[in-house]
């Protein structure tokens, strides 16, 4: 391939890299429900980061918990339980003690973006990507049923990529 060729496809490919960067900028739709009621101003927790995408075919419904910086979707509407919990965000200003858990993989540790190590662990059906990111801690759980281990890197890699939720 020539030089010419090579910067060419270089140069398409990066320009496709950022028009998807520009489209990845906002929430996910299913999250529309509840973005007012997303406090972005919280002294006790650090501005939630939103996957731009939720690749699912399940329906699913969105609740929060704004004075504790987590935010859900769920199978079921008002359903609070575990069993209908298909994906959680949350946000804290500090990494608790043990941080990365006692549980979690560190062979499966993976970088989401330049500098932002991710950190893997999984019990219950239930799997979670983890992260420390200007000087927050990030998580991303998920149902293993519901979303595949791609689906949540491209949802916590959209996460550690675009800025804070900000209205």
């Amino acid at each position: 391939m020539s030089a010419l060729k090579f910067m060419t496809s270089l140069g398409l490919g990066v320009s496709s890299a950022l028009v998807t960067t520009i489209a990845l900028a906002a929430p996910a739709p299913v999250f529309e429900p509840i973005l007012d009621d997303i406090l972005t101003e919280n002294p006790t927790h650090p501005p939630l980061r939103l996957p731009a995408t939720v690749p699912t075919d399940v329906e699913l419904y969105p609740s929060i918990m704004p004075e504790a910086g987590i935010l859900f979707l769920n199978t079921e509407p008002g359903c609070e339980e575990i069993e209908c919990t298909a994906l959680v965000v949350a946000a804290e200003s500090e990494a608790p003690p043990l941080w990365p858990f006692i549980g979690a993989h560190p062979s499966q540790s993976l970088e989401l973006v330049d500098g932002v190590q991710a950190h893997f662990w999984e019990r219950g059906g239930m799997a979670s990507l983890q992260w420390m990111q200007d000087d927050s801690l990030y998580v991303l759980s998920y149902r293993q049923a519901i979303f595949s281990p791609e689906a949540a890197i491209a949802m916590a890699t959209s996460m550690a990529t675009e800025p804070p939720y900000s209205p």
